[in-house]
């Protein structure tokens, strides 16, 4: 399996995740404005991330985290302090 080369951007404020979040809603946010972040569990696995963005909570499953490069993701986690690994093991 071809290992990920992941390299930390000097600072986290210039990166910028956008995605359809839901039918006709367009989230676009700087990682510096998420907050709060956790793993949600059905059961033992582990299914999406929740944090809150400019004070609304959003909910990220397999589907909109498959849409972030690996690397939003990884920079996302690390702002939330989350364990990515465990969303990660879900994830094509």
């Amino acid at each position: 399996m071809p290992a990920t080369i992941y390299q930390q951007p000097k600072t986290m404020s210039s990166v910028i995740i956008s995605l359809d979040y839901r039918p006709h809603q367009f989230l676009s946010f700087k990682v510096t404005e998420a907050r709060e972040g956790e793993i949600v569990w059905y059961g033992n696995q582990a299914t999406a991330l929740r944090c809150q963005i400019r004070g609304k909570s959003y909910t990220f499953d397999r589907q909109h985290l498959e849409i972030m490069s690996q690397s939003e993701r990884n920079i996302l986690y690390s702002k939330l302090g989350i364990d990515g690994n465990k969303l990660e093991a879900n994830l094509n």
